[in-house]
């Protein structure tokens, strides 16, 4: 029987000991490399994040003079997608519209605005309200007037600063017929709306608005009512390029499409080679390992850009189409209790513009 010289034995697994201690390090330094390789796409995609906190949930609608404690499910009804992004384009008018400010975008603009109350998950209105399962269906028609609203309120950021009026078409609100009664309306007083910027998840923006009403809401016999006073109103708000291209969201695309090629090309290139474990199949293992850790990045990235940039199915626009709301928001009241201020949800609202005369 042949046998390798003891020395020759001695020196290949020397050779294959180190060189497993190289990949190891190897490997362990592609890690540490994460971080760097996420910030290089990132500047390469052109997405720039203003810091590296985010605000939480329990900022969306929450006033920054409130001393609550509020549980943070009870600004804003069920999780939906809240965002904005500040769209840029090299055409002309799209300049001239931005150059108005993106927050003023809203000027002189229509929307019929349908109330759906009842309980929602998270609410802090009493157990009793809305346990039946009833609704209350309200509308009235918003006009978002440039004018500057005077009138301060913890609801806005700075309590007024860069809040306008909204007026309430003929002041009232008509609530929908129920089974043991018919329409009804009710007189309401005109109130006031902002633009909220980096509020939303992942530093979105927000619309917030609201009404006075006269008197309690409801119909004859339901547990589902809404209070005398003022009503409260969040959903996403955002401007677009007058070409409407997603342009976060197609750059990542692109740069995922592009890796899974790369990935492809190479898997194929490894599976041609007899031993995969030579010196030129680890190579190619580094490289794929390499990829993947990119793929994992964008695909983080493409989430986060989903999240600035809403599909078009889930916002409704101005007749212009460079602002959009997202269709559905959170509806709440206010509740004093002492010093502390809370906002109990009463339900949610969806929105649909309506053409100027």
């Amino acid at each position: 029987m042949y046998m390798a010289p003891p020395s020759r034995t001695k020196s290949t697994v020397a050779e294959i000991e180190a060189e497993s201690e190289q990949l190891r390090k190897e490997i362990e330094e592609l890690r540490k490399e994460a971080l760097n390789r996420l910030e290089a796409l990132s500047e390469q995609l052109g997405i720039v994040e203003s810091s590296t906190s985010k605000p939480s949930a329990s900022d969306i609608a929450r006033p920054t003079t409130a001393t609550t404690q509020t549980d943070d499910k009870d600004l804003l009804p069920a999780p939906m997608p809240i965002t904005f992004t500040d769209a840029t384009t090299s055409n002309t008018s799209t300049r001239k519209k931005t150059n108005k400010g993106i927050a003023n975008l809203l000027d002189e603009t229509k929307w019929k605005i349908s109330l759906s109350i009842g309980r929602e998950p998270g609410t802090w209105m009493p157990k009793d309200w809305g346990k039946s399962g009833q609704r209350l269906n309200l509308s009235f028609v918003a006009d978002f007037t440039p004018s500057q609203l005077f009138d301060r309120d913890d609801f806005f950021r700075g309590g007024y600063t860069n809040a306008k009026i909204l007026k309430v078409e003929s002041n009232l609100v008509t609530l929908g017929p129920s089974i043991s009664e018919g329409q009804r309306t009710y007189k309401v007083k005109n109130g006031g709306w902002q633009v909220t910027r980096g509020d939303g998840p992942m530093g979105t923006d927000l619309l917030r608005f609201f009404i006075e009403v006269d008197e309690e809401i409801t119909h004859t016999g339901s547990d589902v009512y809404i209070p005398k006073g003022r009503i409260y109103c969040s959903c996403g708000y955002f401007a677009f390029t007058s070409d409407g291209k997603n342009g976060m969201k197609d750059a990542v695309r692109d740069e995922i499409k592009k890796i899974e090629k790369q990935i492809i090309e190479l898997q194929k290139k490894k599976d041609d080679i007899k031993n995969p474990f030579n010196l030129e199949g680890i190579k190619i293992s580094r490289e794929i390992f390499k990829l993947k850790q990119d793929l994992d990045l964008l695909n983080q990235r493409l989430s986060f850009a989903m999240v600035r940039q809403p599909d078009k199915q889930l916002l409704r626009y101005s007749p212009t189409g460079d602002v959009g709301l997202t269709k559905e928001g959170g509806v709440c009241c206010e509740v004093k209790k002492g010093p502390v201020i809370e906002y109990h949800i009463l339900g949610r609202f969806g929105v649909a513009s309506i053409a100027n005369e």
